[in-house]
């Protein structure tokens, strides 16, 4: 018996001071206090087999996505860039709370990159300019609010969606635009609109927020014009208990275009089109 508190105690003190090896360098890892208590029991009763708990937060929440392929960024949180104006009075704000995310041929890193092209920010420059062809002023962000570290991006992109808005009070709109991710290697589904191949599309929408009903009413008459003017191009809505930010605004739309498995210039035809519907939708006065 007295051996086995030995053990114990011994467990315990390596447990608490554990340090892992990160990139050649010693990093402290962090359990919560359910799990430390779990970790001593197996150190000291190997035999028994117990399971950690899930680590939540009430400030930090669950990616949107059930698959979603490990991000491999290294370096420094950078300092953002400016956001691009297209025209005056911008209507429209694109943000990307997860800006690494990419297409094909941009495979590498689990489909995740820093460099602007076939990434979400490439396909956000296209709906940018849509939108200004056919009258409707936007404002692109593209700080990369997942690298280094894909936690908290929410929480980043948040501070900077209520900063913009502050600054250009005329926005009407804000685009939070992700692609999704599948885990096979089969091509992604596409379907043809107006002769192009074009990548399918979702909006996922917060049950959580005080501006459901509006957010929901206002992709509802997206798909509305879709349907009516686009050959029925419509988004897919996906309803999810988990804020990602859509308190900010009554027109809040978190745009899934297509899925690591597209290939660029289908993700690219997307947003021309989806361009054309969110231009005609806001001119129609919704």
């Amino acid at each position: 018996m007295k051996k086995g508190f030995v053990t114990l105690f011994l467990g315990i003190y390596v447990l608490s001071t554990i340090f892992f090896y990160d990139n050649g360098e010693l990093e402290e890892v962090h359990v919560s206090a359910a799990d430390f208590g779990v970790m001593c029991i197996s150190a000291a009763y190997p035999g028994l087999s117990l399971e950690m708990e899930a680590e939540t937060s009430p400030e930090v929440e669950t990616v949107k996505r059930d698959v979603e392929p490990l991000q491999v960024v290294t370096s420094d949180y950078e300092e953002k860039p400016e956001p691009v104006v297209f025209g005056d009075e911008p209507a429209v704000l694109i943000v990307h709370t997860h800006a690494t995310e990419s297409y094909l041929p941009a495979s590498d890193g689990n489909y995740h990159t820093k460099a602007q092209e076939n990434s979400v920010r490439d396909v956000g420059n296209v709906l940018a300019k849509t939108l200004e062809a056919n009258g409707i002023a936007s404002v692109h962000d593209q700080t990369l609010h997942d690298s280094p570290s894909y936690n908290q991006s929410y929480s980043r992109s948040y501070d900077t969606t209520a900063e913009l808005l502050e600054k250009y009070p005329s926005i009407i709109c804000v685009i939070d635009l992700h692609r999704d991710a599948i885990a096979s290697d089969a091509p992604a589904a596409t379907v043809s609109v107006a002769g192009k191949t074009c990548a399918k599309y979702s909006y996922v929408i917060s049950t959580e927020v005080e501006t459901y009903g509006d957010n929901l009413k206002f992709i509802n008459a997206m798909n509305n014009t879709a349907a009516e003017n686009f050959a029925g191009f419509t988004g897919k809505v996906l309803e999810r208990g988990y804020r990602y930010n859509q308190n900010l605004s009554s027109r809040y739309m978190l745009l899934e275009i297509g899925y690591n498995r597209n290939d660029i210039t289908e993700a690219r035809n997307t947003a021309e089109i989806f361009g054309e519907i969110l231009a005609e939708t806001l001119k129609a006065g919704y």
